[in-house]
């Protein structure tokens, strides 16, 4: 029964914490991890070696990565459609295996029977989206080798765009990017190559800068070796500029079965809402309102950070964009 749901695990000992939820929890928490709108300190625990009999599903799942603050939280709203589609918003178990391997633990067979649980489907005949945290990129790899039919598409920013967005978010978050920019670069093999200007960024903006130089390397090597037969690039402001369409085109590439009406439907109420805290009203015009007032604000401070992630980042991605692009 999948709504008897993997809430966490504890990778070195190899356990799994289980709660009973129902759809409207999927609906309700903004993320599956610490902050799922469930009793976390009612789960209970049963070890890896005894959920070895959990049947591999007849439905892959299909996967949703991101580099962060790029609307990701919006597209899986979007594609959220039970009992037909149930999209699984940064699941806690996912984080896990992503912190075990930034501190070089091995993962063994956790990534496949973590994906068997998170796989399972709510109804007969249908699928699951899965959205790990951006953090994740670094066991994409091994979640797709564990689930080999699976595809995925991986949504993406410009760095203007990141910039902006991080400018908007509380200071707790910008606290963050720092110790973000590192594990980024560790997971993407960046750091060795680093010139030496670009090690000691001289301020906020080039510190998220080179956050996203190194999520957008890691994204490139993602890409890459799972290949375009089952992973495929979406630009955040192709999403932003017609979401129904980018939802369907998402939805055929995935192959979640789901009626064009009832997606347009769904994505046209999900884009007039915020994606994280569905109370408040919140649409396209506002989010632009929203980034030209903090334009107006920083330009000044945004150029300044544009050239330098040009002289000293951008030459290491080489194509900053991500390829290939949904068909």
């Amino acid at each position: 029964d999948p709504r008897v749901f993997p809430v966490d695990l504890d990778v070195r000992a190899r356990r799994f914490s289980f709660l009973t939820i129902d759809e409207s929890v999927l609906e309700r928490s903004a993320f599956l991890d610490t902050r799922i709108e469930a009793p976390l300190a009612e789960a209970r625990a049963w070890p890896a070696a005894d959920l070895a009999g959990v049947p591999v599903p007849a439905r892959p799942p299909a996967f949703l990565w991101h580099t962060s603050f790029c609307c990701s939280t919006l597209l899986a709203r979007a594609l959220h459609l039970p009992p037909a589609v149930v999209a699984l918003k940064e699941p806690l178990v996912l984080r896990r295996l992503s912190d075990a391997r930034d501190g070089g633990l091995e993962l063994g067979d956790l990534p496949e029977l973590a994906l068997r649980l998170l796989a399972r489907p709510w109804a007969p005949g249908a699928a699951v989206l899965v959205k790990p945290t951006h953090v994740a990129l670094n066991v994409a790899a091994a979640l797709h080798a564990a689930a080999p039919a699976a595809r995925g598409v991986l949504l993406h920013s410009t760095l203007e765009d990141f910039l902006v967005s991080n400018l908007k978010k509380r200071e707790e978050s910008r606290r963050r990017v720092p110790r973000l920019a590192e594990r980024a670069l560790r997971a993407s093999g960046l750091a060795a190559r680093l010139p030496r200007a670009a090690r000691s960024p001289p301020g906020f903006l080039e510190q998220v800068a080179l956050q996203w130089t190194a999520q957008t390397a890691l994204a490139q090597q993602v890409l890459a070796g799972v290949g375009a037969g089952r992973l495929r690039a979406v630009g955040e402001r192709e999403l932003l500029a017609d979401l129904p369409g980018v939802a369907l085109a998402c939805a055929a590439w995935l192959d979640l079965p789901v009626a064009e009406g009832a997606l347009r439907q769904r994505a046209a109420a999900i884009a007039r809402h915020h994606a994280k805290d569905t109370t408040l009203a919140y649409d396209a015009d506002a989010r632009e309102r929203e980034a030209s007032r903090v334009r107006a604000r920083h330009g000044q401070a945004i150029a300044a950070a544009l050239q330098w992630a040009g002289r000293h980042l951008l030459p290491l991605l080489g194509d900053p964009h991500l390829r290939p692009p949904l068909p």
